[in-house]
């Protein structure tokens, strides 16, 4: 389910320091990146953090689009890649068009969505499903409706975690 981490972003985006501004120790966010840099350098995928962060209401659009098309998880993966590795902008149109395009969507049907916020009410609807379940960052996962882990944890104690949710029923 959608996330966005502050919807009142600009659409050109701010500087993480200005963002997290005076919320965060000096150094903690070099720190924090560099620690997501290394877990997934160990996971052999690509991830160069920008130092902006965008507005990813028009992204979660064209997500609700695709979902729409049944093309959700094939549109997931270049939206992430737009951004974590190459550092695009995610309201950008030319972003949008390509991650449409990659996913196996019409790139002007998804564009036209996106413009005319087609999709803005489910977005809506799904992020108040996330409110309601909780969800306050990302990664988040509800499991059976009933069990929530949160954060970017390490593979053995997911798997274990969801291994003791799987016994229990």
């Amino acid at each position: 389910m959608p996330f966005q981490l502050n919807p009142a972003i600009p659409p050109e985006g701010m500087s993480t320091a200005e963002y997290f501004g005076g919320r965060m120790p000096p150094g903690r966010l070099d720190m924090m990146r560099a620690e997501l840099r290394a877990r997934a350098e160990t996971l052999g995928l690509p991830m160069d953090l920008p130092d902006f962060i965008c507005n990813t209401g028009r992204a979660h659009q064209l997500a609700e689009y695709a979902r729409a098309e049944g093309r959700l998880d094939q549109v997931i993966l270049p939206l992430f890649q737009a951004y974590f590795v190459e550092g695009l902008n995610l309201h950008d149109e030319a972003v949008l068009a390509e991650a449409a395009e990659a996913a196996g969507l019409d790139r002007e049907k998804a564009l036209s969505a996106v413009r005319t916020g087609s999709y803005a009410q489910r977005l809506d609807e799904h992020l108040a499903l996330a409110g309601r379940y909780g969800v306050g960052s990302v990664p988040t996962f509800i499991v059976n409706d009933r069990y929530k882990i949160v954060g970017a944890q390490p593979y053995e104690p997911l798997r274990d975690a969801l291994r003791q949710i799987a016994q229990e029923g």
